[in-house]
């Protein structure tokens, strides 16, 4: 059975200018066309505003070995004084570890204040740090 990363471990910090954000909730959903899953987790940011995710893997045998072209939607929404932030949006296309970031781990900095954006494939107010 081969082990399919869906979405890599994230870690993060949420900041409102310049000051760290306790207790915003960051919630992240993913939808994986293979098997039409869709999954959610959340987390709460301490008192300096960091946050921490585990990775979200699956064991399939038959998508280890049956051609197919790897896509899980993925995004992090930040809910934080009764407002939503859009923090990360993108298409994974692979099963790779870190394989959003050509091997990079998804380590970021959001600030509530940013606007939206798209830097290179992915979507938010998140940059990467």
């Amino acid at each position: 059975m081969g082990k399919m990363v869906l979405f890599s471990a994230v870690r993060g910090t949420v900041l409102h200018e310049g000051k760290p954000v306790a207790g915003a909730t960051i919630e992240r959903e993913f939808e994986w066309a293979w098997k039409s899953e869709t999954g959610r987790d959340s987390t709460t940011t301490d008192a300096n505003g960091a946050f921490a995710l585990p990775d979200i893997t699956r064991k399939s045998l038959f998508g280890s070995l049956l051609p197919h072209e790897p896509l899980v939607k993925q995004s992090i929404t930040i809910n934080h004084a009764g407002k939503s932030y859009k923090a990360w949006v993108l298409f994974k296309r692979d099963y790779d570890e870190n394989g959003e970031l050509d091997g990079r781990p998804i380590v970021l900095t959001c600030r509530l204040e940013a606007e939206p954006q798209r830097r290179g494939e992915v979507f938010g107010i998140c940059e990467l740090s």
